[in-house]
């Protein structure tokens, strides 16, 4: 009986350190800053600061890098992350001696209370942790905590104007009684400098569809051949989208995009990188919202050639993977569309798109392979359609 008694202390143990924990969290205004991207002859670095009301004795979090920046490594292989003992540091120190290996005299060394010690847990993830062997607090409640030197890929980068850096599990423990304040994560774009601005995106509309979708980070001109629109208004008797031309792009606004005979090439630009951007690479303006990013949708109407041409089809809570720089349909809540699956470009004039109809098109006339699984784009094979199989060759 001794084995389940151990067991049954071990337990309640355990849940008495969950609660002591729990209770000891608290949030707090106090955060974290990153500050823009450095250069310092070959070496490129940002630093890492505490915003704070009161003294902590340590710290930890996570620090996530978008494609493009990489951690720099030292002769270890381990991120290159510095302390900054500097005469504005944080960080308390004593001073002591100690005997020089070269000249063999004493030498004053300073001996700091507080140890910051990292790793990389998954590519591009820095885990940051700071610890005083002696509970000893910060000399300030503000300042520069430590730095992380980077390597840029300029041809890595992504389509986004700004990459979005993410620090979560951020901590700051007090002396008093061990207590854990928690700052709230957050996402942020603090590289104004330092980055490449130029940027490319491949646009290709099909002459058989005619009908894409378009976002850029930049404005940019229109190429031959090729017309946009965006979606202000919506005419909900006639389940119709009223669209209004534009006669250039403009940087993060979403577009209906049509060329009469298709269109392959890139589009570049040059990203204001002086421009202040959300943090998330979304943007919505009247009925649509663009992505410059790769993004994951499940909400909306998502444009797709289903073998009747173009249109926009309800997402019906599936995920979608939406690429850089494409638009998808959002109608406000006040536009009710509870019955409509998608919409349909019948034809394009020359200074608008006059025709948007109704596809009628219902949960059943989509493509299911022979598990069960929606197809959005079939290729050859069997797939079950209003209940029957199909053969798509």
């Amino acid at each position: 009986m001794k084995k389940p008694i151990l067991i049954f202390y071990l337990i309640v143990l355990f849940l008495l350190c969950i609660t002591t924990q729990t209770r000891a969290q608290e949030s707090t205004t106090d955060r974290i800053v990153l500050s823009d991207l450095k250069t310092s002859g070959s070496n490129t670095y940002f630093d890492v600061s505490l915003e704070g009301s009161r003294p902590y004795t340590a710290y930890n979090m996570d620090i996530f890098l978008p494609t493009g920046i990489a951690l720099a490594t030292n002769t270890s292989g381990n991120p290159r992350v510095t302390m900054l003992k500097t005469t504005a540091a944080v960080y308390p120190y004593t001073t002591d001696t100690e005997i020089d290996d070269e000249t063999g005299e004493e030498k004053e060394v300073k001996v700091y209370t507080h140890t910051v010690s990292c790793f990389s847990p998954t590519t591009n993830q820095l885990r940051v942790a700071c610890t005083s062997n002696v509970n000893d607090e910060f000399i300030k409640n503000s300042g520069t905590l430590f730095r992380v030197y980077v390597e840029l890929d300029a041809t890595q980068f992504t389509f986004s104007p700004k990459p979005i850096i993410t620090v979560s599990g951020i901590a700051l423990v007090q002396k008093e009684g061990a207590k854990k304040y928690v700052p709230a994560d957050f996402s942020c774009r603090p590289f104004a400098t330092g980055i490449p601005a130029e940027r490319t995106l491949p646009l290709n509309i099909s002459s058989t569809n005619k009908i894409g979708t378009l976002i850029l980070p930049f404005d940019a001109a229109l190429p031959t051949g090729v017309k946009a629109y965006q979606c202000m208004s919506v005419d909900t008797e006639a389940q119709s989208l009223y669209l209004t031309t534009a006669s250039s792009i403009t940087a993060c606004k979403p577009y209906i995009v049509y060329a009469e005979n298709g269109y392959s090439g890139n589009i570049s630009g040059t990203v204001n990188l002086s421009a202040t951007y959300p943090d998330e690479d979304i943007y919505t303006e009247g009925y649509l919202t663009g992505v410059l990013s790769p993004t994951m949708v499940n909400t909306g109407y998502i444009m797709q050639n289903q073998g009747a041409g173009p249109m926009f089809y309800d997402a019906e809570g599936e995920n979608f993977s939406l690429p850089a720089g494409r638009c998808y349909f959002t109608p406000s809540s006040s536009v009710s569309l509870a019955n409509v699956m998608g919409f349909r470009f019948v034809d394009a004039e020359t200074t608008h798109i006059s025709g948007v109809e109704n596809g009628k098109t219902t949960p059943n006339t989509f493509y299911h392979d022979l598990s069960g699984r929606r197809v959005i784009q079939p290729t050859k094979g069997i797939y079950i359609q209003d209940g029957k199989k199909v053969l798509v060759k």
